[in-house]
């Protein structure tokens, strides 16, 4: 059996590299953080100006006007009144803002051949699946991480409410546009920028590590705290698939998963009951345990599915 650290090498021709940076000569792994911090200054700025316009669209003067009584109710006003125009921000800003700049990077710097650089290839539907199972097994784990997090640091609980508002649904239709904003979108730009891309151009010179290095800042943009460690590993998983099967598919299917279970968590009916009680039972530590061990063996099996591409 390969070793499970073997490095992936770019069997590439050279004449592919047909983009400015790589007929320069110059550094894949400054062109993977340079590329990176150009997209990911430009979508926070763009996001942070689309949200305030929007916000002003939506009634940001009458929030103004209608301030509560207490510090918690006036956050909660303005949590309800910028809920809607941070869903469009992320909507807009990712596609516009990340994807196809990250697109255009590709392009005038590496190659003219962009799908096939950031691996959009077809992989079998055993790897589809185990990727999905070992994100869903995950879940409990990383609940288990934030919860354990919240206690030790006694953040108040209306502080993660608050968080989750943005992300609740109370009615079918306001379900289905989270599911394009917070589910869809992101398993698409946010893999094309830090798997597609940013591991990808790193994975030339650092192989494996790359795998780390992009989980580690992919949880880091987030900025959520209490889930850094989760976030991070989640992205791990993500990177993993990506190294494994040289397809950006299995990572984007378990993306979509992973973050349409936490949109059905919030929906809720318009008198506040939780629908769908995904995450009804308490985490407990022999659960978790469980739930990593299960996890390692499918991350095993999806090792053992790919092991063609290493031969």
């Amino acid at each position: 059996m390969e070793s499970i650290v073997e490095q992936s090498p770019d069997i590439w021709p050279s004449q592919e590299f047909d983009g400015s940076w790589e007929r320069a000569h110059r550094s894949t792994t400054a062109a993977a953080c340079i590329g990176l911090l150009i997209v990911g200054v430009l979508y926070a700025n763009a996001q942070g100006f689309l949200t305030a316009v929007f916000g002003l669209l939506n009634g940001f003067f009458e929030l103004r006007a209608s301030r509560g009584e207490n510090f918690l109710e006036r956050l909660t006003q303005t949590i309800t009144v910028l809920k809607s125009p941070l869903r469009f921000s992320i909507f807009i800003s990712q596609f516009l803002f990340m994807l196809v700049p990250t697109l255009w990077i590709v392009k005038r710097w590496h190659t003219t051949k962009v799908l096939s650089y950031i691996r959009v290839s077809r992989v079998s539907f055993l790897e589809f699946g185990v990727a999905v199972a070992a994100v869903v097994c995950f879940i409990p784990v990383s609940g288990g991480i934030s919860d354990f997090l919240s206690k030790q640091l006694n953040v108040p609980d209306f502080l993660s409410k608050i968080n989750a508002q943005i992300f609740t649904s109370y009615s079918v239709e306001e379900l289905l546009w989270l599911v394009v904003v917070v589910c869809i979108t992101p398993a698409l730009c946010e893999e094309v920028l830090f798997r597609g891309y940013f591991q990808r151009t790193l994975e030339r010179t650092v192989g494996l590590k790359s795998i780390f290095i992009a989980g580690i800042i992919f949880g880091l943009f987030h900025m959520q705290p209490l889930n850094l460690i989760s976030l991070s590993l989640l992205g791990c998983m993500f990177g993993y698939f990506f190294y494994r099967s040289k397809s950006l598919l299995p990572g984007i299917a378990a993306h979509f998963v992973n973050n349409l279970i936490a949109v059905f968590s919030l929906y809720k009916t318009p008198d506040g009951d939780v629908v769908f009680d995904v995450f009804e039972f308490e985490i407990t530590f022999f659960g978790g345990m469980a739930a990593l061990v299960f996890t390692g063996g499918l991350l095993l099996l999806y090792h053992q599915a790919t092991v063609r591409n290493f031969e």
